[in-house]
């Protein structure tokens, strides 16, 4: 039996890239079910590990900067992170 036969030797990456092409795609998908949903992008990303049975961690490298940034300023909203300086717009 080969590792790609047992489902116990799957990786996260094969599981999340069965399902998304890249990592554009995912945070796509994490952003509309965000907005489907109506709640924030980071909680959207958790629920979604929770329900692949996945700990965030192992998503990270198929967050894109721009969701990246999303999930920064909700957790400095949270006071989860310590906040940045933004320049002012």
């Amino acid at each position: 039996m080969t590792d790609e036969q047992d489902p116990k030797l799957l990786t996260v990456e094969y599981l999340i890239t069965r399902e998304f092409t890249n990592s554009t795609d995912f945070s796509i998908h994490i952003e509309k079910e965000a907005v489907k949903r109506r709640i924030g992008c980071f909680e959207a990303l958790l629920d979604y590990c929770e329900m692949k049975g996945i700990e965030p961690v192992a998503v990270a490298t198929m967050i894109t900067s721009s969701l990246k940034a999303k999930i920064q300023a909700e957790a400095e909203e949270m006071n989860l992170l310590k906040k940045t300086a933004k320049l002012p717009v």
